[in-house]
């Protein structure tokens, strides 16, 4: 069955305030979101009949003191009737699995959501799974490590292998913090723009990641509104329509990989782009701005070189010849990214919204002009574990 390619269009986003908010409960944030997004698409509540929200949310919440219940809880919230409700990993891949929804019928509105509050964890404080199915892979979670170290070992070899620098990395956040500088939402953009040298002294948190080039890790929320094409077409804002989206897995934890851990592994992020852009029927050179999920700057370049935007080895070039600010030929993160912008969830869908408001014309200083055709990408679970990646699109 084909992939229901334009049938089925985002109506409404909402972002809540990001960062550090020691008043809010995860819950709070999500109802805000809800609302906001509900609300810009010109329906009400009561037209939701489908909820998507993250696998972690749970998990989230519960740190933050909230119920856990959430699939309950929502019912009751909005109205205390049946809804259908999907809990998944990977923000782009809701939009695939909403479209496929609605175009089967079995809802008609789906609302993609997320927020948490309560992460800033203190010192020793730590957001590494306690428990998975295949236990003797995180072993490595009792020797003290965490995802910084992880992305480290990663980069390591790949700067290595490349004769890639730090200052290289550096590059990727000095971009995204000066696209922050633009957006008033973005949680740094106030702080100003850095330099390359601004990144390389920042603290080091683990060879060769410096604490600037690592992403956020705040408080905050948001939410998409998916519905028909038609609907949307009739709402008050300009339909974004869903081109294609896919998702995919791989087992790249670096445990699991017989002998040396080279060449970098991608395979999941390769093999989402190229079915979302199958099922799109467009092309990399039809992407007009990129929503990257930045945790690390190690990840921009190897995204950039996965998703099929540059060769493996070449990303820092890229980036270095001005390809992915603003003006240039794929701008990315244009909120600041997960590196400048706000990183509230595993993964953000905060680039799902971005990338709409792009494609709507609504971004003022920081607008990708005439911005046809849109890529959102999300990945997780340690390096390249899990990935989802959309593409959509305006008249």
């Amino acid at each position: 069955m084909p992939f229901p390619r334009r049938q089925t269009a985002i109506a409404g986003v909402y972002r809540t305030a990001q960062g550090k908010l020691p008043d809010r409960s995860a819950f709070s944030l999500q109802l805000e979101a809800i609302k906001g997004a509900i609300a810009e698409a010109g329906m009400q509540l009561s037209d939701i009949d489908g909820l998507m929200t993250l696998s972690g949310s749970n998990h989230h919440q519960a740190q933050a003191g909230s119920p856990t219940d959430t699939h309950q809880f929502w019912a009751e919230q909005l109205g205390g009737r049946p809804i259908r409700y999907i809990s998944l990993g990977g923000s782009s891949g809701q939009i695939a699995k909403a479209s496929a929804a609605i175009a089967a019928g079995l809802c008609e509105v789906a609302v993609l959501f997320y927020g948490r509050a309560g992460q800033r964890l203190g010192p020793g404080g730590s957001t590494v799974p306690t428990a998975a199915p295949r236990v003797p892979e995180w072993s490595w979670t009792v020797q003290g490590a965490y995802m910084t170290p992880f992305y480290a070992l990663w980069a390591q070899r790949y700067l290595h292998e490349f004769k890639v620098t730090a200052e290289d990395l550096a590059e990727v956040a000095v971009v995204n913090r000066y696209h922050a500088t633009l957006n008033p939402e973005s949680v740094m953009g106030r702080k100003g723009e850095i330099t390359v040298q601004d990144v390389v002294g920042s603290r080091m948190i683990a060879d060769p990641l410096h604490l600037l080039d690592c992403s956020l890790d705040n408080d905050g929320g948001y939410a998409v509104v998916l519905t028909t094409a038609e609907r949307a077409r009739d709402g008050a804002k300009k339909p974004v329509y869903v081109l294609g989206g896919a998702e995919a897995v791989h087992t790249d934890l670096y445990l699991s990989q017989d002998g040396d851990w080279f060449p970098p592994q991608g395979r999941s992020v390769r093999r989402a782009a190229d079915d979302a852009f199958a099922l799109a029927g467009v092309s990399r050179d039809d992407i007009d701005v990129f929503g990257s999920y930045d945790c690390f700057t190690i990840t921009a370049l190897r995204n950039y070189e996965e998703m099929g935007f540059c060769e493996l080895g070449e990303a820092a070039a890229f980036v270095k010849e001005g390809h992915t600010r603003l003006g240039g030929k794929l701008p990315t993160s244009t909120d600041g990214g997960l590196l400048s912008g706000s990183h509230c969830g595993d993964p953000s869908g905060l680039p799902i919204v971005e990338v709409v408001r792009q494609l709507r014309g609504e971004c003022g200083a920081r607008q990708v002009p005439d911005a046809k055709i849109g890529l959102t990408h999300q990945q997780g679970y340690a390096v390249h574990g899990l990935t989802s990646a959309a593409i959509l699109a305006v008249d």
